[in-house]
Order: structure tokens, then sequence, then C-alpha cells
């Protein structure tokens, strides 16, 4: 019995032995394997700022190649290289490439990030402030739509693009269908106010015009143009063209408050900048329809640093048919005297609205049927989800394209 007792505490001894001796290893190896963790995770915060640090940099100018090297991250270090990105040629934006590598303690994490800046025509539907304007049952949008406001919506519109506001929420009652979901509560983005790249644009390669403009486009891919001034109600020209689009670089502007007045058959590309306003004379359409042909190369963008105005004249007095990305920056794209007359029929866009705020196109009874003005049909051109007219004003915030680590 004696024996036995001895081997049973010798045996004891040598499993508490062991378990001992594992548990320090155990021990060991989890220290081993939590600093290893502490690093790759300090490491990839390093990487992590220096993204940041070239994000901050390429919000300041786009054109920043100059990366980084062996930049002082506090305890770490980190380094990056900057690149353009854009590989694939149906995508006009900009698009940079951002290397960066970050150390910690001898550990490094690298991180490849592919960024870009979006130009204003990517929108659908934009406004800087929505008046008590409704969104109703029957109202379709395709394509971003964002407010630095709230939207007012009363019954079962459909939005099809993702749906955005400075506002937490969307004002009045329904039950509104966000196909591609919502950010509310997101951060404004302001209009631009700065058209002088543009405007040197139209005076380094393209047209600037020192008066009120009549602009006609013609679907040989020409233009014709009459600068004229006003003698007591009675146009004067004053000079006149005609144009070959593709000899210029698509810029045509006007300086001193002078205002655009246009028509016609697009061939080509186009940015049109206005001082004043934009008056839609006729119907503007393209040469080729991006609704039945998706490789159409006809955009037009149109900015005025005021107004966006339908004429109310005979040829827009029975339909009028408007392809472009419009931009209004003192207040709206508006139908004039939209309040008074006989119902104009349909105002069809094809493409999109950018504006302080909502403009009226029209009045309607309480059934819904049209009073005065037009019954609107808009339709986002999806190009403008890859495509641009030339020089067109651009976002100030720079977006993440992919992240890969």
């Amino acid at each position: 019995m004696g024996r036995f007792s001895i081997i049973l505490v010798v045996g004891f001894a040598i499993i508490a032995g062991g378990l001992k001796l594992n548990n320090s290893r155990l021990c060991r190896d989890a220290q081993e394997i939590s600093n290893e963790k502490y690093l790759e995770a300090a490491a990839r915060n390093t990487t992590n700022s220096v993204v940041n640090l070239c994000m901050e940099q390429l919000g300041q100018n786009f054109g920043w190649k100059d990366g980084f090297s062996n930049v002082n991250m506090g305890c770490g270090s980190g380094s990056a290289i900057v690149e353009d990105a854009t590989d694939d040629p149906s995508i006009e934006w900009n698009q940079v490439r951002i290397t960066a590598t970050g150390t910690y303690g001898g550990e490094s994490q690298t991180a490849v990030v592919t960024v870009r800046q979006t130009p204003f025509s990517e929108f659908a539907y934009f406004t800087d402030s929505e008046p008590p304007i409704y969104f109703v049952t029957g109202d379709t949008m395709r394509g971003p739509i964002h407010t630095n406001g709230k939207f007012h919506i009363w019954g079962d519109p459909v939005f099809f693009g993702l749906v955005s506001s400075k506002g937490n929420f969307w004002v009045g009652t329904g039950n509104p269908e966000f196909k591609a979901g919502t950010n509310f509560g997101c951060e404004e983005i302001p209009l631009p106010v700065d058209m002088s790249i543009i405007q040197g644009k139209a005076q380094n390669g393209g047209v600037l015009f020192g008066g009120d403009t009549n602009i006609e486009f013609l679907s040989d891919g020409t233009l014709n143009w009459e600068v004229f001034h006003d003698d007591h109600h009675s146009p004067v020209v004053d000079s006149s063209g005609n144009i070959d689009i593709g000899t210029i670089n698509g810029v045509l502007a006007t300086i001193d408050d002078h205002d655009f007045y246009i028509k016609g058959t697009l061939n080509g590309r186009v940015t049109l900048l206005s001082d004043g306003d934009i008056w839609i004379e006729d119907d503007l359409l393209y040469a080729s329809d991006p609704l039945t042909d998706p490789n159409s190369d006809d955009i037009l963008g149109l900015i005025a640093m005021k107004d966006v105005i339908v004429a109310d004249n005979a040829a827009n007095r029975n339909d009028c048919q408007i392809y472009a990305t419009i931009m209004a920056l003192d207040k709206s794209f508006e139908v004039e005297n939209h309040g008074s007359g006989s119902p104009r029929g349909t105002l069809t866009l094809v493409g999109g609205v950018i504006q302080k705020m909502r403009g009226p196109v029209g009045t309607a009874w309480w059934n819904g049927s049209i009073k005065s003005g037009f019954q609107k049909h808009y339709t986002y051109d999806m190009r403008f989800q890859t495509k641009a007219p030339p020089f067109y004003p651009i976002l100030r915030r720079t977006s993440i394209v992919s992240w890969y680590e």
C-alpha cells in the first residue's frame, strides 16, 4: 500500500508539472499572438491614417500625385503611391489609386484604395432646398437624387435610385418605395459657386460671347449663333456665324450677365454656361437618342448662374422635349408663366436637374389633371453614371470607389 501511494503521488506530481509547463507555454503563446494581433491592428490603423492624409490632399487638389515617403505617423510610419486609375475607357470620371502602407513595430499593412471626383451631372435630381412641392403617387424617379433640405412626399411615389438628404427624414404622408435605399441625415453637398474654370475653358479653346446670344444646334454637328441686343423690344443682330462643334473644346459661355436662348438638335458634346439665364426656345434634342441608342455620344450640359427657363412661346405650347443635364445656380429650372393660360402638353426631360430650389412647371386641378403649364415626364439619362458634359462642375467631396487590403 505504501509503494502504491508513492507511485500515486509521483504520478500526480508529474501530471501537475506537465500542466504547469503547458499552461506556461499557452500563456506565452497567447501573449505572442496578442502582441502580433496588436501590431497588425496598429499597422492597419497607421495605413488608414495614411489613406486619410491622401484623401485630404486630393480633396484640395485632385491632380495631386506626390504621395508620401516614410511620413511620421506618431508611433508608426507610412508611405503612399498615388497614381491615375481610370482603367475602364467607358468611365470618364477622374479616378486615382492610392497604395498606402503603414508600419508599426516592424509589422506592415497595405491598402489599395480607388477614389474619384464625381460631376454633378450624375444626379437625376438635386436641390439645395425643397419648397413644399410634393412627390406624389404616380411619380417615378430613376438615378441618384439628393436635397440639402427635406423631401415632401404625398402618397406612393417610387424612387429607383439612392435617395439622400441632409434632413433626417421626409415630410408628408404615404408609403413611398425606395428601391435603392436611402441616406437621410447625410452631409450637405454645396452647389458650386465658382465658374471661372469653365469660363476660362470657353475663352481658351471654346467660345466666349459678350452679349445675349441665340444658339441653334444643327444635326450635322455644327451650331448657328447670333449675338444681339434689344432695341425697344426689337432684337437687333450684332454678329453671327456657324461653328463646327468638333473644332472646339465643347464649352460655350456668356459674360456680363448676358443670356443664352437655345434650341435645336445637338450632334456632339457641349457645356453651355450662361452668366445670366438660359431660355429654352424650342425642343432640345440629340442627333442620336440615348433612349434607343445606348452608344449615343451626344451630351449637353446647361449651367445658368441665374435660372433655366422654358419660354412661353408658340413653339412650346404643344409639348417641349429637352435632352440635357440642367443646373440653375440662382434659383430654379422652371416654366415661364406656368400658372396661366391653357395646358401646354408634356414637358419631357431626358437627363437630370440640379437647382437651388425646385421650380414650378405647371398647376393641377384637385384630380391631378393639368390646369396650366406642363405635365412632367422626366427620364434619367443612365449614361450620366459614367459620362459628363465637357468640364462639368464636380462635387467637392472625394468618393471611395473600392478598398482592398
